[in-house]
């Protein structure tokens, strides 16, 4: 994993047991399945990243991206985690092997327009002589479709997918939670149950999907 990283960002005296060319097909092989590799230097708080970086992140100005307080600006204020929080607030020691991380995080690539970049970045921090994060290697990529995805499924989750009510499951949570909450206050709820009469004959008449509208607007009005 480590030689594999320094070939992406090798200095001025290269390894001699690494191909000229390897880390340029290092490089293709990143871009071509949209990730881009970075290296944050802690200390200077530079960060390097990858040719590619700015098509992945959908930047237009390399220089937002230069430094970690700079990539920081463009990050989503609601975000539960980031980098920063992955590496500089990790209560793993390392010991001489870094310290693995991997955080989901938005960005906002284009300052004053609400549109987020959900982003999955994978690393590993390594500590300088007091054993604190000095330098961390890692890669980003772009997840959206994939966050939609879990998003949507944390949504089917909870809620009926035709009428965006509750579902079975977290409805019976809400009510034994509601039914607690009432013995514990000594107060009184609640439960009303409706149903739509002679659906089937709608499902009959005009077909599955109709009935499926006519359940839509009613839980809409209700």
């Amino acid at each position: 994993y480590m030689d594999f990283r320094l070939v992406l960002f090798r200095s001025s005296a290269p390894r001699t047991d690494i191909a000229p060319d390897m880390a340029f097909e290092a490089s293709t092989v990143l871009a071509a399945v949209g990730e881009a590799p970075y290296e944050w230097r802690v200390t200077s708080d530079a960060l390097a990243w990858g040719p590619n970086a700015a098509d992945v992140l959908k930047i237009t100005d390399p220089s937002l991206i230069a430094s970690g307080r700079a990539f920081a600006k463009l990050l989503d204020p609601d975000n539960l985690q980031t980098r920063f929080d992955a590496v500089m607030r990790s209560a793993t020691p390392d010991k001489g092997q870094g310290v693995p991380y991997q955080v989901q995080y938005a960005l906002r690539p284009k300052p004053g327009i609400d549109t987020k970049v959900w982003i999955e970045d994978v690393g590993r921090w390594f500590a300088g002589p007091d054993g604190k994060p000095a330098r961390a290697l890692g890669v980003v990529r772009v997840i959206n479709e994939r966050r939609a995805q879990e998003e949507r499924l944390a949504y089917l989750s909870r809620f009926d997918g035709l009428t965006g009510e509750l579902n079975r499951w977290h409805l019976t949570d809400v009510l034994s939670a509601t039914v607690e909450e009432s013995i514990r206050q000594r107060a009184s709820c609640g439960f009303l149950i409706v149903a739509i009469d002679n659906l089937a004959r709608v499902n009959e008449a005009y077909g599955f999907d109709v009935a499926d509208e006519v359940i839509s607007a009613v839980a809409k009005r209700l």
